[in-house]
């Protein structure tokens, strides 16, 4: 999952930062708001951390101009202010919780997992379904009525991704940050492969679900018509 961390100290955010990539989250830094608010844009984040004191734009103001634009990622943000006025504030524009500095990291995992779960974006479904297909996380499988077989790793991960967006057009860009982390080195074509091994489970089990190639742009489910 991916979270980005809007904070100018660079202390406070390198430390937030190795504490989430050891549970397993990617890990976006931007240290001022006209930068995070671009990259907040973008909707690539499954949860942004804001802070609100930040060189050229405050994150009051991030928060209220997202929000406007219809992002609906889940934002906590992250202040040394503690008065009930700044929460409120804050919370009055969208935000999804509030910590106060100094926190622990204990407290602010278990802030981001209560929000992610809160919100829907930690999946306790096991099984996503489209067409004639069901891929069940629980065990790793991809069925097709009374066809199945084993898919894990990348793929499973990649496939997923497109069930979650299964109405829109994923591009290469968001699968790589998605699957393979912002500061990865894969290229491309590991999407292309990747997308080539699930294309190839998906003849074995004799599904009528695609992954169509939209030129220059990603790719996107799509079922193929008799």
């Amino acid at each position: 999952m991916n979270i980005l961390l809007i904070e100018d100290e660079y202390s406070l955010a390198d430390a937030v930062a190795e504490t989430l990539k050891k549970e397993k989250f990617n890990v976006c830094i931007k240290t001022n708001g006209e930068d995070g608010e671009d990259e907040a844009l973008t909707e690539n984040y499954d949860l942004i951390l804001l802070d609100v004191m930040l060189p050229k734009k405050n994150g009051f103001e991030i928060l209220k101009y997202i929000r406007n634009q219809k992002i609906k990622t889940p934002v906590i943000m992250l202040t040394a202010k503690s008065e009930i006025e700044d929460k409120l504030n804050g919370l009055e524009h969208g935000a999804d919780d509030y910590i106060t500095k100094p926190f622990s990291m204990r407290e602010l995992m278990a802030r981001i997992k209560a929000v992610l779960k809160r919100t829907n974006n930690i999946d306790e479904t096991n099984c996503f379904e489209y067409g004639d297909i069901v891929l069940d996380l629980k065990s790793a499988k991809l069925k097709c009525n009374d066809n199945e077989i084993q898919i894990s790793g990348k793929e499973l991960e990649l496939l997923e991704k497109l069930l979650l967006n299964k109405n829109q057009i994923l591009s290469r860009d968001t699968i790589l940050d998605r699957i393979w982390g912002y500061e990865s080195d894969a290229e491309y074509n590991n999407v292309e492969v990747y997308i080539t091994f699930i294309r190839r489970k998906l003849k074995l089990i004799n599904s009528n679900v695609n992954i169509k190639a939209i030129r220059g742009v990603g790719y996107k489910l799509e079922q193929k018509l008799d």
